[in-house]
């Protein structure tokens, strides 16, 4: 053999061991963590049984020990593993309220925040015992670490009161922070008390809000199902001095529930719309007024979705030819299409016919 040859040997042979080594000491700190794990479960069985008839009163040293995120989660799980678990520890959240977050309050961000989504896995709707809890998540909202925001707001949603939610949106819009509406109107769903309640309480102050938390009270309201001021967003929608996102938004929701009026207020966005360049309202109308088929009432709609198709924005004429082929098109507004020499909105419309057929095909 060569040196070269050799030399590459020794180092493959040097590489494969360091490999095994590596695996082999990994191996070994996964059941060290394990271990350690198990350890921390049942030490938190054991603390919670000791505990469960003092009606909360534990040693703060006890308490401390919550500060490290693995005893913090074992405390969690442990509680959830039975009634009596359950029991003992939301006695010790109640009688250490005060004490809990006066001791969080002086760690870090991730600390906070893990503490935030651990107390919003108890949902503690209890107005007598989450006042200081209620209090600190409001403080944590004017953090600027977005995962605190973001756990501190799923702990507002579990405690199950509408107007600390309300409280909670004022906090972020003060602070001028960005927080995502989808992220707003996902938290809002695990909204613990009345949903409908809730977007009541929002509209009541719907205008005080900023862009994002708009849309996110809207998207909240259309994932609830929830089309108790549909009238409301029928206007905003139509309104051409609202942002354009909130007036989409407003659409995707009062489109959900399918009627005269609803489809009325569809077909005349799309036509009031059609030639503006603001496109993107006519093409969410355009795509929801072809999700349901009264069958008696289409006539306009189809009148409007033809002339939509000939829109020179592409999402318009898109969304305006698949609708088309969901209510139906007779042959003779087909060759009216093909006399109107717009190969393009020809063209769409035979792609989402033959994309429809396929489909029904498949089912």
């Amino acid at each position: 053999m060569t040196a070269p040859v050799i030399i590459i040997t020794i180092i493959s042979i040097g590489l494969i061991a360091a490999g095994l080594l590596l695996n082999e000491w990994t191996s070994g700190n996964k059941a060290l963590l394990s271990r350690k794990n198990i350890r921390r479960h049942k030490r938190w069985r054991m603390l919670l049984k000791k505990y469960e008839s003092s009606d909360g009163n534990v040693p703060n040293g006890v308490l401390r020990l919550l500060l490290n995120p693995e005893n913090l989660a074992a405390f969690a799980d442990v509680s959830f593993e039975s009634v009596d678990n359950l029991s003992s520890a939301f006695c010790i959240l109640y009688k250490n309220e005060r004490y809990l977050c006066s001791l969080f309050g002086s760690t870090s961000d991730d600390i906070k925040s893990f503490f935030a989504y651990t107390l919003s896995t108890f949902q503690i709707t209890d107005k007598e015992h989450n006042a200081f809890f209620e209090k600190t998540m409001l403080s944590y909202l004017g953090k600027d670490s977005v995962y605190l925001r973001q756990n501190a707001l799923l702990a507002i949603y579990s405690f199950g009161c509408e107007s600390l939610v309300i409280d909670a949106f004022h906090a972020i819009k003060k602070k001028n922070f960005y927080h995502n509406e989808h992220l707003l109107a996902d938290g809002l769903m695990t909204f613990t008390g009345d949903k409908v309640s809730l977007a009541r309480c929002l509209m009541n102050v719907f205008d005080t809000f900023d862009k994002h938390c708009k849309i996110a009270i809207i998207n909240f309201m259309r994932y609830a199902d929830i089309h108790d001021h549909d009238e409301r967003f029928m206007f905003l929608a139509s309104d051409p001095n609202v942002d354009i996102d909130i007036r989409c938004a407003s659409i995707r929701l009062f489109s959900k529930k399918p009627g005269r009026k609803t489809t009325r207020r569809l077909i005349n966005i799309i036509n009031d719309n059609i030639d503006s360049d603001i496109w993107e309202p006519v093409s969410v109308a355009a795509s929801a007024i072809g999700d349901y088929n009264d069958n008696n009432g289409n006539i306009d709609a189809v009148d409007c979705l033809l002339k939509a198709i000939h829109s020179k924005w592409w999402y318009v004429r898109i969304n305006s030819s698949k609708s088309l082929s969901k209510l139906g098109v007779t042959k003779q507004q087909i060759k009216l299409l093909e006399d109107s020499k717009d190969a393009y909105a020809l063209e769409e419309l035979s792609y989402a016919i033959n994309e429809l057929h396929t489909a029904l095909d498949n089912i």
